[in-house]
């Protein structure tokens, strides 16, 4: 499906195909589904919204996603090194590889960012 130009269809695209992937995978799936549970379809137009708006400067997106994501305690890196796995799988796949490069970069900084405010976040929990 190698589309080469970031457009706001091929987000949706990507959206939609990385979105199932993680919600199959093993490690990943149970800790998105049990957070999410049977609002899939509204969980993918926010993360559409906020994927274009991070690549696209749509500015749909209106949220918090670090807040968002502090309510999760189990992410934690092993989480994240394979969110990230997909992540490159699945861009490469829509995007080809250079683009892909730039949103596996782009999310790492974000995703290294979180992982570290809510690990903070937990150690300052079980010390209060």
């Amino acid at each position: 499906m190698s589309d080469t130009t970031l457009s706001e269809p091929a987000v949706a695209a990507l959206v939609d195909c990385f979105y199932a992937r993680v919600r199959e995978d093993a490690l990943l799936g149970p800790v998105f589904n049990n957070a999410i549970g049977d609002h899939w379809p509204e969980h993918l137009a926010t993360l559409t919204n906020f994927w274009t708006s991070v690549l696209l400067a749509s500015g749909r997106y209106k949220g918090n996603p670090m807040m968002a994501h502090l309510a999760i305690p189990q992410m934690d890196h092993q989480h994240f090194s394979r969110w990230i796995e997909l992540w490159r799988q699945t861009t490469t796949e829509v995007f080809g590889a250079e683009i892909s490069a730039a949103l596996v970069t782009k999310a790492s900084s974000m995703g290294e960012r979180l992982i570290e405010v809510s690990t903070r976040a937990r150690e300052a929990q079980r010390t209060s």
